[in-house]
């Protein structure tokens, strides 16, 4: 393998209308990637016709329809470079993007992943050109389990990881169908360092059929419980030590604020049953907090109901504190 070289894996899934981006997006790159390796995850659409202008530049491969994980783990099999970088095919890179993360791992040559911040964009423009100032992030190098454990940080296709080291803590997930790449990062993260470039190099495209794409953990799978969750008690449960290191009330803390985030999501969907259910596992996990008692109690209000009281809440009095003073609200 010659140091240096990028393998780029694109899983894609019915996404004929951005890949051809993506893909530009690659070629665009000021370090040149030494393959592109585009997944086909069983698309129904026309992505394999969207894909024909690069047929003699890029390694197409296909699969029944399996999941993102499982696309990942075939280009990972096929990739020959010794950095792997991933990108999801309705997303976009800023040029120097390679370039940056290939400098790092040359000044880091024992780091084994390095991200970097995003922005955000839709069709009408950019909507955030730093995730982590919009967020209000710290996005720490070095070795950040810790940090990586409390929330989410960085996106997949931010990612360079070197190849090795991802085959030592074995493929992706393809149990999961949502998270696999955070529960992927985590167990890295609990044997290796990790470097952050602090610039948003990565275009992260906000669109309608993104389905369980999310930065955080209000995104439910279908039994309802939040992606996030499963992941956490995956990791618990392959590293038991690690509730020793952080402590049992920080795993419930975390786990609680899974469930309390997609509480809210229901809520401001006016899903109050739903929302009711995800409230009470977050106090189930963590009753100290006072936020899930007054959102869990919200719940059970009708959405006619709590917009009268949000109402009467925000209502300014004949005395006291001037409006802008004001700062409850149920949501």
């Amino acid at each position: 393998m010659q140091a240096g070289k990028v393998s780029v894996v694109i899983p894609v899934y019915n996404g004929e209308r951005y890949i051809g981006d993506a893909i530009r997006s690659v070629q665009a790159q000021t370090y040149p990637a030494s393959e592109i390796i585009v997944v086909d995850d069983g698309s129904s659409d026309g992505t394999r016709e969207a894909l024909q202008p690069f047929a003699g530049s890029i390694c197409y491969l296909q699969q029944h329809h399996a999941g993102v994980g499982a696309a990942r783990n075939l280009g990972v099999a096929h990739a020959s470079g010794d950095l792997i970088a991933f990108l999801d095919a309705d997303d976009l890179w800023l040029p120097e993007k390679l370039q940056l993360q290939t400098g790092y791992f040359r000044e880091h040559p024992d780091y084994a992943l390095v991200y970097t911040d995003m922005s955000m964009f839709d069709e009408a423009g950019i909507l955030h050109p730093s995730v982590k100032q919009w967020l209000g992030m710290t996005l720490p190098s070095g070795w950040i389990f810790k940090q990586l454990f409390a929330e989410t940080l960085f996106a997949a296709d931010s990612v360079m990881v070197r190849r090795e080291y991802l085959q030592r803590v074995g493929s992706f997930d393809e149990s999961l169908r949502s998270g696999e790449d955070y529960h992927m990062w985590l167990r890295l993260a609990r044997h290796y360092q990790f470097g952050y470039i602090d610039r948003p190099l990565l275009m992260y495209r906000q669109h309608p059929g993104m389905t369980t794409r999310t930065l955080g953990s209000a995104s439910a799978l279908p039994d309802g419980v939040p992606w996030e969750a499963v992941v956490i008690e995956k990791i618990v449960e392959l590293y038991p030590e690690a509730v020793r290191e952080l402590g049992a009330s920080t795993v419930r803390q975390r786990l609680a604020r899974t469930h309390f985030f997609l509480g809210c999501r229901r809520l401001a969907e006016n899903n109050h049953r739903q929302a009711r259910q995800s409230l009470g596992r977050a106090l189930r996990y963590w009753h100290w907090e006072l936020r899930y008692h007054i959102f869990y109690l919200a719940s059970f209000f009708t959405p006619a109901q709590l917009a009268r009281l949000k109402r009467l809440v925000r209502k300014p009095q004949l005395a006291g504190p001037s409006p802008q003073a004001r700062t409850g609200t149920l949501g």
